[in-house]
């Protein structure tokens, strides 16, 4: 009998035990699911700058001055304010001293100093001679050093005046990583496992399925909304928005237009729209047929923009005039739009010669929305000024690469990382970007005239507004007759969400999911 006793005791303080962290751990907060359409191969920061990737990494790292998109309820506001850095001070015009906050703490539990700000932003890692990941260099250009001053203080020292220098450590590639973490797992571990200050932090990443993060609750900015974030990744719109439907995901992306209706038909969901400060673009490759820029400047010519705008996007986003955003500083209105003229790219298209040879347009699937639908209208369009032009649908970029494969004309996106020439036009045409120096075969690489280089040096260096602007407007001009490629137009973006998920979509591909940005409830 005793036996008997002590046993239900012992069982009765097991079952206790095994429910007390349980109760212990009850977290009101929801798991927010996300359906996107594809997933980044690495969290590494400065390694993942495209869209899937700083969807993600956006709400895991933090910067040392953070653009306040929000300033003006419109979501592409250029506001700077405090992020890990308190506050900043120019001490001369290539000088930045930065006062970071005290008591950051990483995921780890690591509390954030200068040597992590220094490690973060030093040269061998994103921008010196041969660096480690070598794609930040276009946005870190004019950087010379960081020096830390103390514990909580660096200056950022560029190598020329720099008059955007303080929107430049707002923007892409300047998120600040776990030193200690980085150098003691390394990139490749790293990539995967990734220590960062932000809001979320990785849980569980299962390839080719789902990427899980689990809430900072130590976040400087306050404790995150949502108990954990999972992007799940699901490449067919019906399939994200049938999922959104049932109950499955709390926000799907990338909706087209057309199935805007559908989704308002459900008294539980809801959409948020924003027209990208990113354009649709597309990039000649000069190695082949196209070597003449004449052809070049037919196919752009040939582009009827206004219907593909009408017919994809229901007049809902716009072209650009030039390779700029009206909310640039230096915003030029009077530039000349894109012009349509079947009639003189007919004319070019006979002076250089054309016999019908085959232009081959390789595109992947799934790269951006409406992307297939848009290459098949411009193949008509095309055709009709006497083009010969193949449209061949592949799986990965991979196969865009190809050095072997004939790529005359492949689709591509620019995302206006600052509201200047140097967040889009420099970095992604200029004399650094991989449109000059093509990294899978240089045939392709674009051969700009001395001057287009010479003028982008101006645009980054000099210290004079308007001496900048002139430079500016040249650029456009040499960009334009040369035409190693085109813009299309700005895609309106929109988001489905269920009626309690209170969010708010930004002009760049951030999802910003902190605190201020993410709340639950009607």
């Amino acid at each position: 009998m005793l036996r008997k006793i002590l046993l239900g005791i012992a069982m009765g303080v097991a079952t206790f035990a095994s429910l007390t962290p349980a109760l212990a751990q009850t977290d009101p907060r929801p798991d927010l699911k996300i359906a996107v359409n594809s997933l980044p191969g690495s969290l590494e920061p400065l390694d993942e700058l495209g869209n899937i990737g700083v969807r993600i990494t956006y709400s895991m790292f933090d910067s040392l001055i953070r653009r306040d998109f929000l300033a003006d309820g419109s979501g592409t506001a250029s506001k700077l304010v405090p992020g890990l850095a308190e506050s900043w001070t120019r001490i001369d015009d290539r000088t930045l001293e930065l006062k970071l906050r005290k008591g950051v703490k990483f995921h780890n539990g690591d509390e954030m100093t200068s040597d992590d700000v220094v490690f973060s932003l030093n040269p061998p890692r994103g921008y010196g001679n041969q660096p480690l990941i070598g794609g930040a260099r276009r946005f870190m250009m004019t950087v010379s050093h960081i020096e830390p001053v103390d514990r909580y203080t660096v200056r950022v020292v560029s190598k020329q005046p720099d008059l955007l220098l303080e929107q430049r450590l707002a923007g892409y590639a300047f998120w600040v990583v776990n030193a200690k973490a980085y150098l003691s797992e390394g990139k490749e571990k790293f990539m995967r496992n990734p220590v960062g200050t932000g809001p979320y932090k990785i849980a569980e990443w299962v390839d080719g399925e789902y990427i899980k993060l689990a809430a900072h609750d130590d976040y400087f900015g306050g404790k995150p909304t949502a108990k954990t974030v999972t992007f799940i990744e699901v490449p067919e719109v019906s399939a994200r928005i049938a999922g959104l439907v049932s109950g499955e995901y709390d926000i799907s992306v990338n909706i087209p237009p057309d199935q805007v209706p559908v989704i308002e038909d459900y008294s539980d969901l809801k959409v948020a729209q924003i027209v990208l400060d990113n354009t649709h673009m597309l990039v000649f490759n000069s190695d082949g047929v196209l070597k003449d820029k004449r052809l070049r400047e037919a196919l752009a010519m040939s582009i009827d923009r206004g219907l593909l705008r009408e017919a994809l996007w229901g007049n809902k986003n716009y072209t650009p005039n030039g390779h700029q955003l009206p909310a640039y500083t230096m915003y030029m209105k009077d530039y000349p739009e894109f012009a349509y003229d079947p009639d003189k790219a007919r004319a070019l298209i006979k002076e250089a010669g054309y016999n019908g040879e085959e232009i081959v347009y390789r595109l992947p699937m799934n790269y951006y929305l409406l992307s297939m639908e848009a290459a098949q209208a411009m193949q008509q369009m095309w055709q009709a000024v006497g083009l010969n032009v193949k449209l061949e649908p592949v799986e990965n970029w991979s196969q865009i690469k190809d050095p072997k494969a004939q790529v005359d004309i492949q689709p591509w996106s620019n995302t206006h990382r600052i509201p200047d020439p140097i967040g889009s036009f420099v970095p992604q045409w200029g004399k650094d970007s991989g449109i000059q120096k093509n990294p899978s075969k240089a045939e392709r690489s674009w051969k700009a005239p001395a001057e287009f280089n010479r003028l982008q040096d101006l645009i980054v260096s000099s210290p004079n507004w308007d001496e900048r602007k002139d430079a500016y407007r040249k650029a456009l001009d040499i960009w334009v007759d040369e035409a190693p490629g085109t813009m299309l137009y700005n895609p309106l973006e929109t988001y489905a969400m269920r009626k309690n998920v209170n969010w708010k979509p930004y002009g760049l591909y951030y999802m910003d999911l902190r605190p201020y940005n993410l709340t639950f409830g009607n």
